[in-house]
């Protein structure tokens, strides 16, 4: 099976231009031979703490129907995650489409940091059974945590994993350099340390280009944050097979892959950790403290907001 991974450089809560630079990619990877096409994380809107967010679960509405045209149109599948509302609550929504038409989903377990304001937490099935093999399924920081890793390790052929991965602000003082630094290595490096930790191929798509929206929680002045990460491929030992940077723009990433599903094998232990990497306090504060904040504001501005429209 050949398969794209997709780096899209979206235009912030813009869901139809978005939904054209999906089609796009998808057209072009299609026409170079792939099977199954990744699409990352939020790829209708990207992501930012801001009012314009509150419309892109409302507007995304059309992404069902349209996954299973283009799957049947070119003749790929089709991975990615997005904003979805079903009449009661908004989850981050990963769907696998097939062109015969069947749907395999995830919805990603905890939202991460101001990512709460939009979503709820959603479910623990990090596997889909499908008739092109066993898919793991991981969305963003689900990557860096064991719990994942657990519900994975053993059951799968293959990850496809997708994030929408934001820096630092691009105005954070010099000081802070290093941080910055450390947060786009991890952003790299997280499939692959998945890849080693599961000994099965990892598929990673991502974001690139910006987003200007609010300073989380307080809302008083705008910051730009750049998205990082590299749209890559790697193979059961941990090696990249292929590679795209968030400095290099948009674009896809593509290799062939092959599994045996007798090869599947479940590590003896994990670590009795939360955390795969040893993420540096700030990080540790940051979810600590605004992902509480960020269920208030989903509970108290964006579902209302959906559920009135």
């Amino acid at each position: 099976m050949k398969i794209a991974a997709v780096q899209l450089d979206a235009v912030f809560a813009d869901v139809q231009a978005n939904l054209d630079r999906s089609e796009y990619y998808i057209r072009q990877a299609a026409s170079a031979g792939a099977d199954l096409v990744l699409l990352p994380e939020f790829f209708t809107s990207a992501i930012g703490f801001s009012e314009k967010m509150l419309d892109v679960a409302i507007r995304d509405e059309q992404v069902p129907k349209l996954l299973n045209q283009w799957a049947a149109e070119y003749g790929v599948i089709i991975g990615g995650s997005y904003l979805a509302f079903d009449g009661e609550n908004a989850y981050n929504k990963f769907a696998l489409v097939f062109p015969g038409g069947e749907v395999f989903e995830h919805k990603k377990d905890i939202p991460t940091q101001f990512e709460n304001c939009y979503y709820t937490n959603g479910d623990e099935n990090n596997v889909l059974v499908t008739p092109a093999g066993n898919f793991g399924v991981a969305v963003c920081w689900e990557m860096i945590r064991y719990e994942t890793v657990k519900r994975i390790a053993g059951q799968v052929d293959l990850v496809l994993a997708g994030s929408c991965w934001w820096d630092l602000p691009t105005d954070t003082p010099p000081e802070r350099e290093a941080l910055r630094q450390y947060n786009q290595h991890l952003a790299c490096e997280a499939p692959v340390t998945l890849a080693k930790l599961l000994g099965v191929p990892v598929v990673y798509a991502t974001h690139c280009g910006t987003a200007t929206a609010l300073h989380f929680p307080d809302g008083e002045k705008t910051q730009t944050r750049r998205f990082v990460g590299s749209a890559q491929i790697i193979n059961g030992n941990g090696q990249v097979l292929v590679r795209k940077p968030f400095s290099e723009g948009g674009g896809f990433v593509m290799a062939e892959m092959s599994w045996n599903p007798s090869s599947r094998k479940k590590p003896d232990h994990f670590p009795a950790r939360y955390w795969v990497p040893e993420l540096p306090d700030s990080y540790i504060r940051a979810w600590e403290t605004a992902n509480p904040i960020g269920k208030q504001y989903y509970n108290t501005v964006a579902l209302p907001y959906y559920q009135n429209r």
